[in-house]
């Protein structure tokens, strides 16, 4: 069977808006998809250890830093879950084909994502709720560290079944062999080489950007705890440096691990993916930068570059990602040859509705954070 006789059509109905607007929409949803997601993925793993090393002393940094990404955790997989949805729409309206075939060969573990998703929200609320809620002792906060790295491996599962979901589609050539071998939707992408290399890369970005949390709690407390304060800055950022670092090499492996001549697209024979890619390296030495200084001095403003350049770096390394899809799928899915018929009525009251509800978030966390900041002052004086 062809290929092209292999790949299902698009649903006979014209686009909603233009194809580019769409993918700005795609990458600028995903954007704000992947800043809270990562805080919950890398967070958990943190705030497990932290709880960990600071069972013996209720008023240890290490407590009280576990603590504070304890409380945040839920809000943040609020804002997660809500706001990918934007970049699931424009995913299935762009590359439904793709994306809807390679689910379907997967779909046993795919739809688990939404068993496990609950599961982990709901651990999430238990620390809170049940364990943080007891009178303090090393046997809570030991089993606030178990039962947040559960909830935390939970994640990292629906994070290692996506990857295969993005991987898996943007290979049409092996669906027909997969579903030859079964039809019952138990496949992954496990042999895709660059599953590992793309999985550990954003792994290891959320335990970055989980660290920059925590220096972002430092600023917010620096006019109330200036000590406390300095110490969360000064953790976060060498948490960031380290996690960047590591991330070079799993970087490299996986610009390894694609095809050659797409990796030469980013390296110098595509110059719109390669400036792109450029900003990312230049981005990645700012943060080094900034965050080593803030590390060892707390400095509030080298703290602050660091911040705006992580959260410009991961924007530009979304890019670059969709760039990479594109050169995957461009020969097999064509979202340029659907028609438009624009209906900006509906694409206004989607914006609105979508900045609506980041309002709301932001002034949810800021409640949330300012009743447990109060609470933990009572509990001191």
């Amino acid at each position: 069977m062809e290929l092209n006789h292999l790949i299902p059509g698009y649903q006979p109905l014209p686009f909603p808006l233009p194809v580019w607007l769409m993918q700005v929409l795609l990458i600028v949803g995903f954007f704000l998809h992947a800043l809270p997601m990562n805080v919950v993925l890398g967070g958990g793993f943190l705030a497990s250890i932290l709880f960990l090393i600071g069972r013996s002393n209720q008023a240890s940094y290490c407590y009280r830093t576990a603590k504070a990404l304890a409380v945040s955790l839920p809000l943040f997989i609020s804002f997660a879950v809500t706001q990918g949805i934007v970049p699931l729409l424009f995913l299935q309206l762009l590359y439904g084909p793709a994306f809807y075939t390679s689910s379907i060969l997967m779909a046993v573990p795919w739809l688990g994502v939404l068993g496990v998703l609950l599961i982990s929200y709901y651990i999430s609320y238990l620390v809170i709720y049940r364990i943080l809620k007891k009178e303090y002792s090393q046997q809570q906060a030991m089993h606030a560290s178990c039962w947040l790295l559960a909830m935390s491996i939970g994640f990292a599962a629906i994070g290692y079944l996506f990857s295969n979901n993005m991987t898996l589609m943007l290979t049409p050539q092996k669906w027909l062999a997969i579903y030859a071998e079964s039809a019952r939707g138990f496949h992954l992408n496990a042999e895709e080489p660059q599953l590992i290399p793309r999985y550990l890369h954003f792994f290891v970005a959320s335990v970055a950007v989980a660290g920059m949390t925590i220096g972002c709690f430092g600023l917010y407390l620096l006019k109330r705890e200036r000590q406390f304060a300095d110490w969360m800055i000064k953790l976060g950022s060498k948490i960031f440096l380290v996690s960047t670092i590591v991330q070079i090499p799993i970087g490299l492996w996986f610009l390894k691990s694609i095809p050659d001549t797409y990796a030469a697209a980013f390296l110098g024979s595509d110059v719109q993916m390669t400036a792109v890619f450029m900003v990312s390296m230049s981005l990645v030495l700012l943060t080094i930068v900034a965050t080593s200084i803030s590390s060892t001095s707390g400095n509030r403003q080298a703290f602050i570059a660091g911040l705006a350049c992580n959260a410009l770096l991961i924007l530009a390394m979304i890019i670059n990602r969709h760039q990479l899809r594109l050169l995957y799928l461009n020969s097999h899915v064509k979202p340029e040859a659907i028609n438009v018929s624009t209906q900006w009525d509906l694409l206004a009251i989607f914006l609105i509705s979508a900045v609506a509800l980041i309002l709301y978030l932001v002034w949810l966390c800021r409640l949330v954070w300012k009743a447990y900041t109060a609470k933990q002052l009572e509990s001191t004086t």
